[in-house]
């Protein structure tokens, strides 16, 4: 009788052993994905490193765009986030003062630029003084983007703000950098400000392009929120540098 118990004893270790083994490959497969947020103008060339990344590694990055301000708006509500990405170091800056940041480094420079639709180019526009003609349409992106504050910067120091307001030709404020250039690309407005970048990737006419002096500096920053998937944001942030080109080649320039 003692080899049947004896079978039995071996078949339950191996029971046990597969059924730990078996626990193990559900919990690597449960992962958590990462929550990323990202600055609106980066989602063409971040879509194409995500899908880089889940099939390098099988990981789910699930990215959140939006205006900076809105995505720094979540992070301090508490939405679940781990990794943020935005066009404003100074919201980064902010994060770190407020202990929600782990790491977080400066990425890329970028530049505003005036962007030009067909019809605008037909109106004559070549400069920013030429705004502030009859029958101009401009949209200038909502303060929540800092493309928003960086285009009013301009716009205020060429000492044109308050006349193009008070002549009613900044007709819209959009939300992010992209429907922006949306709006000039379908001719729906004369004028707008975008990033040097956003008007690349949506093949937009370029009338002037501005200088720190005008905007201030405009840097694109990540920082790994504190208290999320802080591993699976470090890797991640890590192999977003490894593909920089995905972002150099629409006119970013890396943060030296």
């Amino acid at each position: 009788m003692e080899k049947p118990y004896r079978f039995m004893g071996i078949i339950g270790l191996l029971l046990i052993v597969g059924f730990l083994l078996l626990s193990a490959g559900c919990t690597e497969e449960k992962e958590a994905p990462l929550n990323a947020y990202f600055a609106a103008g980066l989602k063409k060339p971040m879509d194409v490193v995500i899908a880089k990344y889940t099939s390098a590694t099988g990981k789910t990055v699930i990215p959140n765009y939006g205006p900076s301000g809105g995505l720094y708006t979540q992070i301090i509500q508490g939405q679940p986030c781990d990794l943020y990405y935005s066009a404003d170091y100074n919201l980064i800056e902010k994060l770190e003062a407020e202990g929600k940041v782990t790491e977080a480094e400066k990425f890329m420079k970028e530049f505003v630029v005036m962007t030009v639709s067909k019809t605008g180019r037909e109106k004559g526009i070549r400069t920013a003084s030429d705004l502030t003609g009859k029958n101009i349409v401009v949209a200038v992106a909502d303060p929540s983007a800092p493309v928003g504050v960086y285009s009013e910067n301009v716009l205020k120091n060429l000492g044109l703000w308050d006349q193009l307001n008070a002549i009613g030709n900044i007709r819209t404020r959009p939300g992010t950098v992209n429907q922006v250039a949306l709006m000039v690309e379908s001719d729906e407005v004369d004028a707008g400000f975008t990033y040097s970048s956003t008007a690349v990737l949506y093949k937009l006419d370029t009338a002037e392009k501005y200088g720190y002096d005008l905007s201030e500096e405009i840097v694109f920053g990540d920082a790994i929120i504190k208290g999320g998937n802080e591993a699976g944001a470090k890797a991640f942030r890590d192999f977003v540098r490894q593909n920089s080109e995905e972002f150099t080649q629409y006119g970013w320039e890396l943060y030296a």
